[in-house]
């Protein structure tokens, strides 16, 4: 399925050709929807270029593959792997730090800015097939490990990222989730691998299903926004401000509330795009209570713990994908990711 402009797919064959020096052919097996990529069809994300094949939370299996790149990932054929959505170049003063290699520019992104207009023109999970480059960063999967679950190797990893590297989060410390999403859901899996808790997430009326899902997955207390003030809950039921607030919505208000919320001295990671709007904030406030904010995207150096955690089978990470879709219908899969009917957590594509 190819964005051929903004706002517009079309559903396009090409030709599979054997992969060449350095590059796997992967036989795609399920590709999650991101909440970016209803951004990325309508050319409101930064880097994107068009024609483009999105989709870049994925897992499947070699069809493929060369011999150079099989002696550097000791891969072969009917492997299952996931991948980094980011290829970086290996040379430049990011690609050499742990963490931040997502700075290397120019930026090669699966899905978002490795374009249908290049061969080998498969650049992206919304495809039968797809081909990885070289240097990119992949992870095999697990035995037993459900697609559902492998798919979202990205996502925990973000999760890993808000938690342990912005959010510096160690035992005993206490956690408030704004947002109970995909993103909310992730931190909440880390933080308790990470020790952390008591644990709060919040979210709102709609959100039953997640809240439920979160219960399963170990948060100490759900706390529905639209009933609750959370200033007045979260202090009572934690015993006092948390020390860290992962803020996952993007929403200006939602991100507000989190300096508020967080404890003098404390840290509020915020992750969630608003789609260019305008987020006041009251400095004074940061000032007087030395908040440290903290803001990041990707998952730089973060996917190899969220595999320890995916292929442990500890959490059932499968059910975050609730709703699954055939490619045919990714317009439908991206209307309700944008607008989520109820009962929806996160949908992907899955293939035959």
């Amino acid at each position: 399925m190819v964005v051929v402009e903004p706002g517009k797919m079309e559903m396009k064959e090409f030709e599979v050709e054997t992969p060449l020096k350095g590059q796997i052919l992967l036989k795609l097996t399920t590709t999650s929807v991101c909440a970016s990529d209803p951004k990325i069809l309508w050319g409101h994300t930064p880097y994107v270029a068009f024609p483009v094949i999105m989709g870049h939370e994925l897992v499947g299996q070699v069809a493929e593959i060369d011999q150079e790149a099989s002696d550097h990932y000791h891969l072969k054929r009917g492997d299952r792997i996931t991948v980094e959505p980011m290829i970086p170049c290996g040379h430049c003063q990011w690609c050499r730090t742990e963490f931040y290699y997502h700075k290397c520019r120019p930026m090669r992104v699966y899905g978002l800015t490795l374009t249908a207009d290049q061969p080998p023109f498969l650049f992206g999970g919304y495809s039968e097939f797809m081909y990885l480059l070289p240097g990119s960063l992949v992870h095999q999967v697990a035995e037993g490990v459900p697609d559902k679950a492998a798919s979202l190797s990205s996502v925990i990893g973000n999760g890993v990222r808000w938690v342990k590297t912005l959010g510096q989060m160690t035992f005993g410390q206490s956690l408030v989730i704004s947002g109970v999403g995909s993103q909310g859901l992730a931190t909440l899996i880390v933080a308790r691998e990470c020790g952390v808790g008591p644990i709060a997430i919040l979210g709102l009326s709609r959100d039953d299903a997640r809240f439920k899902l979160a219960k399963e997955f170990g948060v100490d207390f759900t706390i529905n926004i639209e009933k609750e003030d959370p200033l007045k809950v979260v202090p009572e039921i934690l015993g006092g401000f948390p020390d860290v607030v992962v803020e996952t919505s993007g929403v200006p208000s939602a991100i507000q509330t989190a300096l508020n919320l967080v404890k003098p001295i404390g840290r509020v990671v915020t992750i969630g795009l608003s789609g260019g709007k305008e987020t006041p904030i009251q400095f004074d406030l940061l000032v007087a209570k030395g908040v440290t904010l903290l803001a990041d995207h990707a998952q730089a150096g973060n996917v190899k713990d969220a595999m320890r955690i995916i292929n442990s089978r500890k959490y059932a990470i499968e059910k975050i994908n609730n709703v699954t879709y055939p490619l045919e219908e990714l317009p439908k899969a991206l209307e309700e990711t944008a607008h989520p009917p109820d009962g929806f957590i996160k949908g992907a594509v899955v293939f035959d």
